[in-house]
């Protein structure tokens, strides 16, 4: 379990913006929609653990959960501290305030 912890760790801290990811969560889907509707997909690090076998995506989740506390997916990173779900990016859309929390972090 060591070897998933010290890669979250890497995952977390390697880039100034990270997404934990599934291709088959449709919470995921609707924050990539979200990113590629800013135009900023490619400013995010997905780490998609969709392609892995179940028992290796659950190790990949519980590493994620022991180092950062949540394990949901999707999980957004900034600046290595959980920034929020689909949750947050659902409030600040239906707020009218997206593009401003975004620009907040850096990501606009």
């Amino acid at each position: 379990m060591s070897e998933y912890v010290n890669e979250a760790k890497e995952v977390i801290s390697s880039q100034k913006f990270v997404q934990l990811s599934a291709n088959y969560c449709p919470d995921c889907v609707y924050a990539n929609s979200i990113w590629k509707k800013f135009g900023v997909l490619d400013k995010i690090l997905l780490f998609e653990i969709g392609a892995f076998d179940r028992a290796t995506q659950l190790k990949y989740r519980d590493a994620f959960e022991q180092v950062a506390g949540i394990r949901n997916l999707p999980t957004i990173f900034v600046n290595g501290k959980v920034w929020g779900t689909e949750r947050e990016l659902h409030r600040f859309e239906k707020n009218g305030t997206l593009s401003e929390e975004l620009k907040k972090i850096g990501l606009l």
